[in-house]
């Protein structure tokens, strides 16, 4: 009995074909000349890699309070990229996850905040990944994505440092347009108690809106519509946000459109959670892999 039920186990498994994975590496560390200390992070590697092969890379940026494995714990990342990997949905990929604090991907050190994050992995991190893995570091075969305040900092890097990152996706982003319908639920009608727990030292030693409205995606999207080669864009937010991003991703593609761009835009039923979160990383994921691989 059990001599046939190994031979049966053997024949399911070459039927459904080898499962390749991918290998996941936590709690990596190395220096960071802009931080002054280690930075963190955590990475996904395609298995089974000949020599001399290498792959687009794909920064995933967490949300606020959360850390570098955000996206592997809360996004399942591991799980949904071995599958689209191994039924040859999307090329191999390598993603990288940094652990960014409450910094909003923004130099705060001269407020005496988190730290200085946006120099810290357009600068240190990608040198470093570039460096230690086998990436393909023309910036054709490189994307950024983030959830929330890391959708905030994945468009703003995106935008910021197209010489960078050819591809970007933001789920939910903490994004708010001046003079949009998504300023009246942003930090400019907060509480001053709010705003330092929710931004903190990030603009100032307290609050200051103009210095957070020069740091908004927002702010770059006159340089955006003069570059020759600007990012491909997508966004998704929940219609039941609990913080009203679906307001600011709006006004986001809104200002896009008119800026002459064709932003890709998922609208869905969901909340500000990894629930909603979870239904398009996939498709998010497919994006961004299919620009890299495509260029």
């Amino acid at each position: 009995m059990c001599a046939r039920l190994f031979t049966i186990l053997l024949g399911w498994l070459a039927t459904v074909g080898p499962v390749v994975g991918g290998e996941v590496l936590v709690n990596q560390t190395f220096q960071s000349a802009a931080l002054g200390t280690e930075m963190r992070y955590s990475i996904y590697l395609p298995t089974n890699r000949p020599d001399g092969e290498r792959y687009p890379t794909v920064y995933l940026l967490h949300g606020f309070g959360a850390g570098q494995e955000e996206w592997l714990h809360g996004g399942r990342l591991e799980e949904t990229l071995d599958r689209l990997i191994d039924s040859n949905t999307i090329p191999p990929v390598i993603a990288v996850m940094p652990d960014a604090g409450k910094s909003w991907y923004v130099d705060s050190a001269r407020y005496g905040g988190p730290g200085d994050y946006e120099t810290a992995i357009t600068r240190d991190l990608v040198a470093e990944i570039d460096a230690r893995y086998p990436t393909l570091s023309e910036v054709r075969h490189r994307g950024i994505a983030g959830i929330s305040m890391g959708g905030h900092g994945a468009l703003r890097l995106a935008f910021a440092h197209s010489d960078l990152f050819s591809s970007v996706a933001a789920l939910s982003p903490g994004i708010w347009m001046p003079g949009g319908l998504s300023e009246t639920s942003g930090p400019a009608n907060d509480p001053p108690e709010e705003l330092e727990k929710w931004f903190p030292r990030t603009t100032g030693k307290t609050f200051d809106l103009k210095t957070f409205n020069r740091q908004s995606p927002f702010a770059y999207l006159d340089e955006l519509a003069s570059m020759k080669e600007p990012p491909s864009i997508f966004l998704a937010v929940g219609d039941d946000d609990y913080w009203k991003l679906h307001d600011g991703t709006v006004d986001m593609y809104v200002e896009l459109r008119r800026a002459g761009f064709r932003p890709e835009l998922r609208v869905g039923n969901g909340g500000h959670d990894w629930k909603y979160w979870r239904s398009v990383t996939e498709e998010a994921l497919k994006f961004l892999a299919q620009r890299l691989s495509k260029s």
